[in-house]
């Protein structure tokens, strides 16, 4: 028998068989709706989900060197198999729940804030209690919780990056398929990571402009003060304590306080610096614009292997989708809309309210299903173009559910009336 060897081979997509493992694309995965690294070809309608989207492909297999009918021998995908979760409600049932979990972290991020920097003790039950309310809620349905991190609080940027973290920690556990009481350590790591900001001075905190070499040193210092300070908050358990150390290491060796390597680095503390960074690209600081969703994960799989862990870097990319619920995209008819929910099978088309015409004016608002290819010209179905930061064309999501109806004077699609309905009452202190 001939030896053989393993190999990547590019095949155009008219070749593609059942069982292959696709290894790379004609184009970035984030422009498909496949996972960001690798896919198994396990039906029909991936090969025709592949077909319609690319040319060629890299699959994974075997040169077989007497040239058999077939030359690709498939070799078992090496991915790891996730704890399913299912949506159990849809997200305008779940929205009341999720708002009303928000609002409790929101009260109990400034509250630890505060906390910290006064040198009170921080209420270790507490804040389990309001943090399982999250979990809870991400548990149901993880878009509604997602869709409420868009509303941004223009106040304490500190104290709503812990709010962020806090959610984004609980997404990324379910998708992991972490057991429910993992994600609540896990999201409330996320919640008090950065609680030793507040022993940092104001002045470098809130610097406009670029840190010096001793303003860095003293800024990075915050990681040993948020050790320092949880280890005294009684019942706390010690992984909070680990991420509030760990969370700046990186997997080659460069990262604060320790230098750790890979190994070294506690596993929650990989998670959430994939998260935190996620959250800081993403939001407005005093020092820089927030960034597209797209951009940070493209940041964040630049960053994979040597800032973060290659796998989990992955992993979250898939977990957030390349549209979250609540990000605003531009729609290839010059709409422009918010995204609602999203679906794992096809990320590409998600569900949207349209709220703003070619103009860029409010208009009436509709829901348009991407998956329905429904046409706004003929031969022309509804896609998204491209995503827009947050605050683009002056739509802020507190100010759209409580004002939004009232821009125009005609009835209301039921089902935008339902969903706005679900909204409302979001505030941002």
């Amino acid at each position: 028998m001939d030896k053989t060897e393993p190999v990547e081979i590019r095949v155009s997509v008219t070749e593609l068989q059942l069982g292959m493992t696709v290894t790379r694309l004609d184009r970035s995965w984030l422009e498909t709706n496949f996972p960001v690294q690798g896919v198994v070809i396990r039906h029909a309608a991936d090969i025709q989900a592949l077909q319609e989207q690319c040319r060629y492909v890299y699959v994974e297999g075997q040169e077989v060197s007497d040239n058999r009918s077939s030359r690709f021998g498939v070799r078992n995908s090496r991915r790891k198999r996730q704890v399913p979760r299912l949506t159990t409600v849809d997200i305008e049932a779940e929205m009341p729940s999720a708002r009303e979990a928000f609002e409790q972290t929101r009260a109990l991020a400034e509250e630890i804030m505060e906390s910290a920097r006064l040198g009170h003790t921080i209420d270790a039950r507490r804040a389990r209690t309001v943090v399982r309310a999250c979990v809870d809620s991400v548990m149901r349905n993880q878009g509604a919780l997602q869709m409420l991190l868009q509303v941004r609080s223009k106040d304490d940027y500190t104290a709503e990056h812990g709010l962020n973290v806090c959610i984004m920690a609980a997404l990324f556990g379910r998708h992991l398929g972490l057991l429910s009481g993992e994600i609540e350590k896990l999201a409330l790591s996320g919640l008090v990571h950065d609680v030793g900001k507040m022993h940092v001075p104001t002045e470098i905190l809130r610097k406009p402009d670029s840190l010096t070499d001793e303003e860095r040193r003293v800024m990075e210092q915050h990681t040993e003060h948020g050790r320092r300070l949880l280890m005294s908050v009684k019942g706390l358990d010690p992984s909070a304590v680990d991420v509030a150390h760990a969370h700046h290491e990186r997997m080659n060796g460069t990262g604060y306080p320790r230098g750790l390597l890979a190994h070294q680095i506690p596993y929650f503390a990989k998670l959430i610096a994939i998260v935190d960074a996620y959250d800081a690209i993403t939001s407005h600081r005093v020092y820089e614009r927030a960034q597209s969703s797209k951009e940070a994960l493209e940041a964040i799989y630049q960053g994979r292997g040597d800032q973060f862990d290659e796998d989990l870097a992955i992993e979250f990319i898939q977990c957030i989708g390349v549209y979250p619920a609540g990000s605003i995209v531009a729609l290839n008819s010059g709409e422009v809309a918010i995204v609602i929910t999203t679906y794992a099978l096809n990320r590409l088309r998600p569900r949207v309210l349209v709220v703003r015409d070619p103009d860029g004016n409010p208009c009436r608002q509709r829901v348009v299903d991407l998956r329905r290819r429904d046409e706004h010209r003929p031969g022309m179905p509804y896609q998204i173009n491209r995503e827009l930061p947050l605050g683009s064309h002056g739509i802020d999501l507190r100010v759209f559910t409580e004002e939004g109806l009232e821009l125009h004077n005609e009835e209301p699609d039921p089902e935008v009336a339902t969903l706005i309905n679900a909204l409302k009452g979001i505030e941002t202190g």
